[in-house]
């Protein structure tokens, strides 16, 4: 665990130190956007992910020094900790979410091709990521081993197929349950550490050492990303922290224990898909007068927020009682921090 903690807390406060420099600097450099649920709308830097994910590199970047430099002046061997293919895959394919990201920060790439493109980005985890069998309810334990056609096995079909699209899921499932200060970052940390106890628990952390940085660098970021936000992880952090989620529960194969810890964020999904539709339904009631979704709601000037409908989940407990923002990210925090203490009590 001392290797663990180590590279958290490297890449912890080095996110702390580096994060205000930065923060000028994006603000200098005009990436900036409006915090919508102020009242005085003020102007926020954004594309702080690129730190988190700078500084988390770096972090796991001395791993190898630090496992060598510990087993030459102690008795135990700390060689598992090192990075493995595994690992290399991993930081691989949460670099190019994060890359994608950027891109789409700079020239807007779309929802259609954000929901499309990122399927190959998971692809390197078919190569270290192996699954024999499978528990599927009501039926058993699913052996993949056989042949399916051609020389093709049903491991391979699977591989090929959940492994791309559950990483582009979790991933797109995280980037739309966001909107307000320090919402979608706090919803991370949680989902992060829920699946980083459970491979405590079951004794398979040590496969996923890297990680660590990441949770110390966001949980760095979050402090500044939290009410009042002095800065946006921007579409970088947000397909950088869903990619992380989404890996994390691929390569420890926690394929059922991710489903219900996401289940605040799939819900949230649903209720899109329902304003999807009503918006093509009924245009004079969910579209703006100028054919533009209602995409932000509004604020008073007590800071109250204001929103148009219920279908989204962050919304829904604003639609019914007089809440600030602040408060409506803990209620946010809350709900999928039951699901994860249930998914750790309820999914062995």
């Amino acid at each position: 665990m001392i290797i663990f903690w180590v590279i958290f807390f490297t890449a912890f406060f080095g996110t702390l130190y580096v994060m205000p420099h930065s923060i000028r600097k994006l603000r200098e450099n005009n990436y900036v956007v409006k915090d919508m649920y102020k009242y005085d709308k003020p102007i926020i830097p954004t594309n702080s992910g690129i730190i988190v994910i700078f500084v988390s590199l770096i972090a796991i970047s001395f791993l190898p020094l630090l496992i060598r430099l510990l087993s030459s002046i102690g008795t135990e061997d700390y060689s598992k900790y090192d990075l493995s293919e595994t690992s290399l895959a991993f930081l691989l394919v949460v670099s190019i979410y994060a890359l994608y990201g950027l891109v789409d920060d700079l020239v807007d790439i779309g929802r259609k091709l954000k929901f499309l493109i990122p399927i190959v980005f998971s692809f390197p985890l078919i190569s270290v990521v192996r699954i024999e069998s499978i528990f599927i309810p009501l039926i058993g334990m699913l052996e993949l081993s056989e042949v399916a056609f051609f020389d093709f096995s049903w491991e391979d079909i699977f591989r090929i197929t959940i492994i791309p699209i559950y990483v582009m899921v979790v991933s797109n499932l995280v980037n739309m349950h966001s909107g307000y200060n320090g919402l979608q970052s706090g919803l991370s940390l949680i989902l992060i550490s829920a699946i980083l106890f459970k491979s405590w628990i079951d004794n398979i952390l040590s496969d996923v050492i890297p990680v660590a940085a990441f949770l110390g660098a966001i949980l760095a970021h979050l402090y500044y990303n939290f009410y009042p936000s002095k800065v946006f992880e921007g579409n970088i952090g947000s397909l950088l922290f869903g990619s992380i989620i989404g890996s994390l529960i691929v390569v420890q194969k926690y394929w059922y224990f991710g489903f219900f810890i996401l289940i605040p964020h799939t819900f949230n999904f649903l209720l899109w898909i329902i304003w999807l539709s009503l918006m093509r339904s009924r245009p004079d009631l969910y579209l703006e007068k100028d054919g533009i979704h209602k995409k932000f709601g509004s604020v008073n000037e007590k800071g109250i927020l204001i929103v148009p409908n219920r279908l989204t989940l962050k919304w829904i407990p604003n639609y019914y009682f007089d809440l600030n923002e602040k408060q409506s990210v803990i209620i946010c925090y809350g709900i999928t921090f039951f699901f994860c203490v249930l998914g750790l009590i309820l999914i062995n």
